[in-house]
């Protein structure tokens, strides 16, 4: 079995990645450069997934590095921010595919079947409703240190279950149950984490999920319309698999 080194600041991102393709390669995952050269040097990995804006040592460095110990596992880069210096280096260096952040963990696994040469895309764990929804709103520009996060989580999860009950009433309360407060602190939390993502958005994303308003951009949506919208989305798509 390949061997496949996930290097990604967020948390969320890599165990979600890794969870995925677990089955298919032997996995390690770290989240600076510095770990992600011991890792190259001792792990050994036939792939690399790796964020080119790494902490401590940066993901071009990283490559560098790697390249004059005459490390060559095949490399899918993935980043935010995209120069052309940056393009130019990791080209320079190898890279296979460059990625943009966010990325949709079933497009990278399709991308690293290509880079592979497999015929066929790995045989991959079977993705649970919560790990869908972290890659769901990991996609739409999530961040997961805001305190709405794992109450959005919550609530799209417990809508999945419950479509169609009251937002204010009955979801809010529950999604308080488990992370705590209660639901006029909850709606507020959920509020600012979607006015923060919707800031930072990929209009093209947001759009597969959201309509353009007469200015032709996704208008922020509320917090209902959001979660009732992805929920459905994400049990239509649940059918669509099955």
């Amino acid at each position: 079995m390949q061997k496949l080194l996930i290097a990604d600041t967020t948390e969320e991102f890599r165990l979600a990645l890794a969870e995925v393709l677990r089955g298919a390669y032997t996995v390690k995952t770290c989240q600076d450069g510095k770990e992600a050269l011991h890792l190259l040097q001792t792990f050994r990995p036939d792939v690399l997934v790796i964020d080119l804006l790494l902490p401590e040592v940066d993901g071009v460095t990283v490559l560098q590095r790697a390249a004059k110990l005459g490390l060559s596992p095949v490399v899918l880069a993935i980043t935010q921010y995209a120069s052309d210096y940056i393009l130019e280096a990791v080209t320079r260096l190898g890279v296979s595919y460059v990625m943009r952040k966010p990325c949709d963990l079933q497009a990278i696994v399709s991308r690293l079947a290509d880079l592979t040469q497999r015929t066929e895309p790995p045989a991959v764990t079977q993705i649970d409703d919560r790990t869908a929804v972290t890659n769901l709103l990991l996609s739409l520009s999530f961040s997961t240190k805001l305190r709405g996060y794992p109450c959005l989580r919550e609530a799209l999860l417990i809508a999945m279950e419950n479509p169609g009950q009251s937002v204010t009433k009955v979801l809010y309360p529950a999604v308080a149950e488990i992370c705590g407060g209660n639901g006029k602190q909850v709606e507020h939390v959920i509020r600012s984490a979607i006015t923060a993502a919707w800031l930072r958005r990929d209009e093209q994303v947001w759009r597969r999920y959201f309509q353009p308003g007469p200015d032709g951009t996704v208008p922020r949506p509320t917090n209902a319309v959001f979660i009732s919208r992805l929920a459905d989305r994400m049990v239509i798509s649940q059918m669509d698999v099955g």
